[in-house]
């Protein structure tokens, strides 16, 4: 979800495009070219200096990620989607790639892009409490968005930093902060407005830079599909239908431009998503008011995650009323979330999480009667194995194989991947080393 992707919905949890920024803070000459690139793309609408020859410079490991907010895995063949198709048919694409729990924007981007789970790097909700810092992170909080100390684990772009090489995260959770006290070469605040031709002609600009100062990781986040999933839930109609093919056409106009550039076998492309869509509706809704106060329960995030922090004294009489409000919603306290979820030990985990069931929301009488809208459409967040939960993984490059349909693998084994495209050495993370092997060439097309 970057200068915060979306409303504020989904009783008081955040609803679509994730507005996490990217300030920009590039060199002022470096910064002159990709503005004067950008400004030749709008003005004439085409591309920035393309080469019609298919012959390009050379680049060194190149890779660029793609985020599709919110795009379900199956999406890929319920509407027309040539782009991500022509991917596949030159590359590998995932059944569907598995989000991590919880199955929210940014703890899945940043799960992305540092291998370790929500849990381990500290972004364990798009809302939530440190009781160090007694501070609350909601993603919409420009503030908390860019300091650093949110920030745990090291995202892709420091790691390929500190191997000297530059980075480029466009739109993406984490981007705007100073991690490790490093920030990404090139980084721009959120442009909620930015639409996605803009988007796409910042990458290539970013790629016509000289050698010397061209970035090796890129990426693009684009989130009308999370809107429009949110909108209108993940059924079929008009607003989702339009939705994915405009998010196809910025992966073709992506491809295009690599191509003119001459770029298309040495540039390995990713793209995924962060999570699928669940149907919700108003008559699945938990009312937690009905059995609890909620100024006494003290909930930072609540559907469909519940995070409550009551005071001690009141924590058994909270945690012993909820257990029994409703079928469809499940309580733990920290010590007895399910292990497969892998959402254990930080101090940022509530004293009591409460998970709805699939297509069920939590709120209030109060939101409810004030925000309907937060009650129909579609949501994520729920189970990370539910296959609706299920996220698009669709890549092609010169390392990647080809014509290839692996099974599910879950998202923390994106960054080793990454990593060894970009010959770096990676740091500690959660992912399987052997996706990578199953997912890439033995050899380069130039080995």
């Amino acid at each position: 979800m970057i200068a915060v992707r979306g409303r504020v919905g989904r009783a008081g949890a955040c609803r679509g495009r994730m507005r996490q920024g990217l300030a920009a803070c590039v060199a002022p000459a470096v910064a002159l070219v990709i503005a004067l690139a950008v400004t030749l793309v709008l003005v004439t609408g085409c591309h920035a200096p393309v080469r019609t020859s298919g012959v390009g410079p050379t680049l060194a490991p190149t890779v660029v990620l793609v985020s599709l907010d919110g795009f379900r895995w199956d999406y890929f063949d319920r509407y027309p989607t040539p782009a991500l198709h022509e991917l596949a048919r030159d590359g590998v694409r995932a059944e569907r790639l598995t989000p991590s729990f919880p199955t929210k924007t940014f703890p899945n981007h940043y799960t992305i892009v540092t291998g370790l789970y929500p849990a381990h790097h500290g972004i364990l909700a798009n809302n939530m409490f440190d009781p160090v810092f007694h501070a609350v992170f909601k993603m919409w909080d420009r503030k908390q968005v860019e300091d650093g100390r949110w920030y745990g684990g090291e995202p892709i772009w420091v790691t390929a930093q500190k191997a000297g090489m530059r980075s480029a995260p466009y739109f993406w959770p984490g981007s705007e902060a100073a991690i490790d006290g490093m920030r990404p070469t090139y980084w721009r605040k959120y442009e909620q407005d930015a639409v996605p031709d803009q988007r796409v002609d910042w990458v290539l600009s970013a790629l016509d830079l000289p050698a010397n100062r061209r970035p090796a990781f890129l990426t693009l986040y684009l989130s009308n599909v999370d809107d429009a999933g949110h909108d209108d839930g993940p059924g079929d109609s008009r607003g989702l239908a339009a939705a994915v093919k405009v998010a196809d056409h910025a992966v073709g106009r992506l491809l295009d431009g690599l191509k003119r550039r001459g770029l298309m076998q040495q540039v390995d492309v990713i793209v995924v998503s962060d999570h699928g869509m669940a149907p919700i509706s108003p008559d699945r809704v938990v009312f937690i008011d009905d059995y609890v106060d909620v100024k006494v329960a003290k909930p930072v995030d609540w559907s469909p995650v519940l995070a409550m922090w009551p005071d001690a004294k009141n924590l058994d009489a909270v945690d012993a009323a909820l257990r029994h409000a409703s079928p469809h919603l499940h309580i733990w306290r920290r010590d007895e979330i399910p292990a497969r979820f892998h959402y254990s030990g930080s101090g940022r985990i509530a004293p009591l999480t409460g998970l709805a069931d699939e297509g069920w929301s939590i709120g209030t009488h109060e939101d409810f009667r004030q925000h309907p809208e937060h009650y129909r459409g579609g949501n994520h967040g729920y189970d990370n194995e539910l296959p609706s939960m299920g996220a698009l993984f669709v890549a092609r490059g010169p390392h990647f194989r080809q014509g290839v349909v692996v099974k599910p693998f879950v998202n923390v084994d994106l960054y080793d991947v990454m990593c060894d495209i970009l010959g770096l050495q990676a740091a500690p993370n959660d992912g399987n080393p052997a996706t990578a092997h199953e997912l890439l060439r033995q050899s380069t097309p130039s080995d």
